[in-house]
């Protein structure tokens, strides 16, 4: 007899959420995306400051229309957070939504309104189930529970009563009532907001369930079933949760933890699905069953805008539509959202690696590459590095971060990782000399300054002991949620701090 439940949800999804990515579409969607937005923010206090209503076309809004970054709505924030209405949206904003980007800096409030969440978070996680059930007819999601790692909602500001939470938590206690019962654990304890409380109980909680989906940031998830373990020991995911099949990721590159969730799973039959979503919006899903490039969401009520990366920071920096971007240039990625931000930089740097239909892969942060010689080192180098030395050695990858030491007159410079192994390569020597190979390989610009160790030496790997990146992290108070480690960092403080807490043993 044919599952019922499943067939009305493939249905809705099919008719609700068309799986059509194709560019004619994707630039139509994206073209009553701009009309929509502007329309709906023109008469807010914010639109009138910066002009907005006096924008026609696309062009007016490029010329006219200045790119901004966190700090310029600072003023607007201070005002939604005292009560007052209409200053960034249409909507009353109902929510903060708590983004710290990478461990360093100070978190940021970006606000939240109930059509802001339904268009963006809401609609762009029934694109995400539309194209994977699209992909694969057996996937069910619907007869077993998805345990899913939230961040925590944190406060209730006054006198406006808005709720300031991760995104995650804010999606989390709003779910569509028909969907609630096939998550686990329960609301009020996902949704805590601390982090070490939480883990103990989740472990606890999720243990005895019928798990057949997991949701969340990968590195997070591996905290829980470490607890997981302790209690209940197990080689692999189907023997606690016989039913597991799926695990939905975002938040962080997967490539490194992609072989050890491979083993944990126990089956063949597993699937590993991205979905690219953060505070500010909903912007893309995993194009093939297997992995690889991500689709861009066009119809989640925000208009994208690009800066070639090589451009960015110049005064003479040209902005690019999705009509205009080619595969192959990395970009920096600006949103005009309903929500009220204009022209916003998100901080992903973005490479299409298809414009039919609109295939990318995110290359890089903004904040965060190293630039310290001359050697414009994206995230992507490494990470696609650091993939090839692991399979040569067959090692394998919890944490990592990477940070130049400065060349001084007595010495050169060079690239210190220091790495986390879930299992350590046998000669950690031969590792770093062919993880500098890779690196040379992929970026040009670095082999040149090691060119006869011109300007650099050979890389160095430092091995942390397990737990460590996640002491640094609980020392900074910047445990779950959206936190994570940044991965490539300028300047040395972070780096020297754990390499501190290495020579005190922890």
């Amino acid at each position: 007899m044919p599952d019922i439940k499943n067939f009305l949800f493939r249905t809705f999804l099919r008719y609700g959420y068309p799986p059509d990515f194709s560019t004619e579409r994707s630039i139509q969607e994206q073209r009553k995306n701009f009309r929509k937005i502007l329309s709906s923010i023109r008469h807010t206090a914010l639109g009138k400051d910066i002009g907005l209503q006096k924008i026609k076309t696309y062009d007016d809004f490029r010329k006219a229309i200045p790119i901004t970054q966190y700090p310029f709505y600072k003023p607007y924030i201070e005002r939604i957070r005292n009560g007052e209405q209409r200053v960034m949206s249409t909507d009353r904003v109902q929510w903060f939504g708590k983004t710290a980007g990478t461990t360093s800096g100070s978190s940021k409030l970006i606000p939240l309104t109930r059509t802001f969440m339904r268009k963006t978070q809401v609609s762009g996680t029934f694109y995400s189930l539309s194209r994977l059930h699209s992909l694969d007819k057996t996937v069910d999601i619907l007869n077993t529970k998805n345990f899913v790692m939230t961040g925590g909602i944190y406060e209730t500001l006054q006198p406006s009563g808005i709720v300031v939470g991760d995104v995650s938590a804010i999606m989390m206690k709003n779910i569509p009532l028909p969907f609630r019962s096939i998550y686990v654990p329960d609301n009020v304890l996902i949704t805590h907001p601390s982090w070490q409380y939480k883990i103990n109980q989740i472990a606890k909680d999720v243990r005895q369930a019928n798990v057949g989906t997991i949701s969340g940031i990968p590195t997070w998830h591996l905290a829980v079933l470490r607890k997981i373990r302790e209690e209940t020991p197990f080689k692999n995911l189907r023997e606690i949760w016989k039913h597991y099949r799926i695990f939905f990721h975002g938040g962080v590159n997967f490539e490194p933890y992609r072989k050890h969730f491979e083993e944990l799973t126990g089956t063949d039959e597993a699937i590993f699905f991205e979905a690219y979503n953060a505070t500010e919006g909903f912007f893309g899903i995993q194009a093939e069953v297997k992995g690889g490039d991500l689709l861009l969401l066009t119809n989640t009520a925000v208009y994208y805008e690009f800066i070639p990366f090589s451009d960015y920071g110049m005064d003479s920096a040209r902005v690019l539509n999705l009509e205009e971007i080619e595969a192959g240039v990395p970009y920096v990625l600006l949103v005009t959202a309903l929500n009220g931000l204009v022209r916003y930089v998100i901080g992903d740097v973005l490479t299409f690696t298809s414009t039919d239909p609109f295939r990318f892969r995110i290359t890089g942060r903004t904040q965060e590459y190293i630039n310290a010689f001359g050697e414009d080192l994206l995230l992507s180098n490494v990470v696609n590095a650091l993939m090839k030395a692991n399979e040569k050695f067959g090692s394998r990858i919890s944490e990592y971060t990477v940070a130049p030491q400065y060349i001084r007159l007595s010495d050169k410079g060079k690239m210190q990782f220091v790495i986390e192994f879930l299992q350590a390569p046998d000669d950690l020597g031969e590792f770093a000399c062919e993880l500098d190979f890779q690196l040379q390989n992929e970026n040009s610009n670095y082999a040149q300054k090691r060119n006869n160790d011109l300007a650099l030496t050979s890389l160095e790997v430092i091995p942390a002991p397990t737990g460590t990146f996640y002491r640094w992290m609980e020392s900074k108070g910047k445990l779950g949620g959206q936190h994570k480690v940044p991965r490539l960092v300028n300047g040395r403080e972070m780096i020297e701090e754990i390499l501190a807490l290495l020579q005190t043993g922890l």
